[in-house]
């Protein structure tokens, strides 16, 4: 599907990306002379994952609510007793979760927030200064977050020794 073309991979240091399997996957697709896609993988550095990886920006919070509306409704048509707990069978949670999958689709459709993710990141390739506008207008609300705004304004260069 991409022959001849370079894949980035962005993705954060999770256990199940970060790992011996994944670098030796890499490696044998980018060494197979049958084709000259290559595949190059950047990490995201733990605490920016909310901030430069687009799932996380665009469509985590999005998908977490719908399947969340779900659930609610679900929940809001048994009959409960105080302190008892729910069970949601797998079935149910599956569709739960196609559903919302489906629903995001739409959205997306007419309001493209995944591919505009990609600016707001600061990662669209193809759009390098609106990107960098963008990404900056992203970095300024997130100053409105106290943690982020003390991380931004303490951090100090590290000495670099030869």
């Amino acid at each position: 599907m991409f022959r001849g073309k370079t894949i980035g991979l962005i993705w954060d240091k999770h256990t199940s990306h970060y790992c011996d399997e994944v670098q030796q996957f890499i490696d044998r697709c980018n060494a197979d002379k049958a084709t000259t896609t290559r595949l190059v993988l950047e990490l995201v550095d733990e605490g920016l994952t909310p901030i430069i990886q687009v799932p996380d920006v665009a469509v985590n919070k999005v998908f977490k609510a719908a399947v969340k509306k779900r659930y609610h409704k679900y929940r809001s048509e048994l009959p409960l007793n105080i302190g008892e707990k729910i069970s949601v069978p797998r079935d149910t949670l599956v569709d739960f979760d196609l559903d919302a999958i489906k629903e995001i689709n739409e959205l997306n459709d007419d309001t493209p927030f995944i591919m505009n993710a990609f600016k707001t990141c600061g990662l669209n390739p193809c759009s390098k200064t609106n990107s960098l506008v963008a990404f900056e207008e992203h970095l300024d609300k997130l100053q409105a977050n106290n943690v982020m705004k003390a991380m931004l304004s303490n951090r100090k260069a590290m000495p670099l020794k030869y």
